[in-house]
């Protein structure tokens, strides 16, 4: 019986490097990447205009780009994150729960819920003051996989770098509704949403790609109860439960972030 190869420290630095990379230039500009943002079209469906409701009421008129951000306690500023990266990423990683039981063979699937929470991980630890990637690695590590790599030093690609990974395939504001398709479009049960929705999902799987090299450490990532998890893998409404289970893990890590934090 062949054995899963371990995962070294210096491995999952590097892969943790690469993604905080990219979630620097999220963090800096989530309208772009985050989407949510843009108001659907008077003709848009009814799910559109209740999630678009939905955003407005969540997150409040005060955001990162408001110059009274700054004053805000930083508990405030992190709930924020949250529930921005629980509306957007969140139901991104959940949207493959579609499928219900059947999302839970897809590598995808975990690298998606770890991506995620990775985000709050790394939005926390920046509105407490820690603003360098470099920064973000052993604290993604401790809380996605309970590992100390803090003797490492992590390697982070140039800007450049990980702005092109996050722009691949065409992913842009000014993209077309047809362009980028592929196996983000695996996500599209989001589309309805509007484009604002499609574009965090894309996000979102860019960012999962990072964490397959980790495949096998992926189970230790924050989630939520057994009651979600279990609505999860049932066919169809398992969007609704993936998005709870996702949305908890995703204020979990936050929390765990918080603590590791001076």
């Amino acid at each position: 019986m062949s054995r899963t190869p371990a995962v070294s420290d210096a491995q999952i630095a590097r892969v943790l490097g690469a993604y905080a990379g990219m979630v620097d230039h999220i963090l800096t500009d989530p309208q772009r990447w985050l989407g949510l943002d843009d108001d659907p079209p008077p003709t848009a469906s009814f799910p559109a205009r209740a999630f678009d409701a939905l955003r407005d009421r969540a997150l409040g008129e005060v955001t990162p780009a408001s110059p009274t951000w700054r004053s805000r306690p930083v508990s405030q500023r992190v709930d924020w994150w949250v529930t921005r990266i629980g509306i957007s990423a969140g139901l991104a990683a959940a949207a493959p729960r579609f499928a219900g039981a059947l999302a839970d063979r897809l590598p995808l699937q975990a690298a998606l819920g770890a991506s995620a929470a990775g985000l709050a991980v790394c939005a926390t630890a920046r509105e407490h003051g820690r603003t360098d990637p470099a920064d973000w690695v052993p604290l993604l590590a401790k809380v996605l996989f309970d590992r100390d790599v803090r003797s490492i030093d992590p390697p982070i690609p140039a800007p450049e770098e990980s702005e092109q990974r996050l722009d691949a395939e065409g992913e842009g504001e000014g993209e077309g509704e047809g362009e980028g398709e592929g196996e983000e479009d695996d996500s599209g049960r989001v589309a309805t949403l509007g484009r604002g929705a499609k574009r965090a999902a894309r996000t979102v799987w860019r960012l999962a790609r990072a964490f397959f090299e980790v495949q096998n450490l992926l189970d230790e990532r924050p989630r939520g109860g057994l009651l979600t998890r279990a609505i999860g893998k049932l066919p169809v409404v398992g969007v609704a439960g993936g998005w709870l289970d996702e949305r908890a893990g995703i204020r979990k890590a936050a929390r765990e972030t918080s603590k590791l934090l001076p």
